[in-house]
């Protein structure tokens, strides 16, 4: 049953391809970089030029998405299409297959946009951005539609919990905030120490744990400022960050410790770096 479904999945595949024409191409090798990469520039984007708080749920919704997609990966640890079947063209990437990525991060993060817009036209857009997303990673040959299909699902769920729970969890007072983040990051914690998950998982602890920690005190109000300020903050902060990620290998090539241990501490930081001490200096700086 598996077997057939993917042979078909490779086959949707190899149909698809054969649409190879420059602008179609482009377009969708656009939307697989917006669904990927992408999320360094939109996230903080959001976070410090239009809303704080919605910047910070999106990138705990991400964090989290990134931890169970990553799990539920290693777990099933399917192979890529093109590592599969050689008549699949890709530039190749690594990891495993199902459930696709790109499909869990782009229906999570753009369906929470597109619910607090709250615009018909907008939601439109969203829908446009996931569908081309998830359809872009089978054309590049990294993903059987099934694996993008039940990328959807997972990101469709994970909206509908925080949509049943999230503003409940959002009216905690701070201490108990507090208390139900460290829970929550210690059993996922132990989970994946159980699964054996790779530094990826612990990387998304780490930074999940500290945009949590950073959105119990939400001070900033970028919506406000002028569009002058808005882009000085962006420009500096995309340069802090680029920054940072050039140095965070360096040390991690440096460092003797654990890579799950490396995982979680580096992307703390970038995380601290990125939702905590970039916001506080843009305060200072009174931009």
């Amino acid at each position: 049953m598996i077997e057939s479904i993917l042979a078909w999945g490779a086959d949707f595949i190899i149909a698809l391809q054969q649409f190879t024409f420059w602008p179609w191409d482009g377009l969708l090798r656009f939307f697989t970089w917006l669904g990927g990469m992408g999320y360094l520039f939109t996230v903080p984007l959001v976070l410090w030029c239009i809303d704080r708080t919605l910047g910070l749920k999106l990138l705990l919704m991400v964090t989290l998405t990134m931890y169970l997609n990553t799990v539920v990966k290693e777990w099933f640890a399917l192979p890529r299409p093109f590592e599969v079947d050689a008549r699949i063209v890709s530039d190749g990437e690594m990891g495993f297959s199902f459930p696709s990525g790109h499909a869990q991060l782009v229906a999570v993060f753009w369906g929470m946009l597109a619910m607090h817009v709250g615009k018909r036209w907008f939601t439109g857009v969203c829908l446009a951005v996931i569908f081309l997303t998830g359809l872009s990673r089978s054309y590049l040959g990294v993903h059987y539609p099934t694996d993008v299909v039940v990328g959807w699902l997972f990101g469709g769920l994970t909206l509908w919990a925080w949509y049943l729970w999230g503003p409940a969890l959002m009216s905690w007072p701070a201490q108990r905030k507090t208390i139900g983040l460290l829970v929550a990051v210690s059993l996922m914690t132990a989970l994946a120490l159980l699964l054996g998950s790779s530094a990826m998982v612990y990387g998304s602890l780490g930074m999940g744990l500290v945009a949590g920690l950073c959105s119990l005190k939400v001070q900033d109000n970028p919506a406000a400022m002028s569009l002058v300020k808005r882009g000085v903050r962006y420009g500096l902060g995309i340069a802090v960050m680029f920054a940072l990620l050039a140095v965070l290998p360096k040390v991690a090539a440096w460092s003797q410790l654990p890579s799950a241990v490396d995982g979680f501490v580096l992307m703390a930081v970038f995380g601290a770096v990125i939702a905590g001490l970039l916001p506080w200096f843009f305060q200072r700086a009174r931009l």
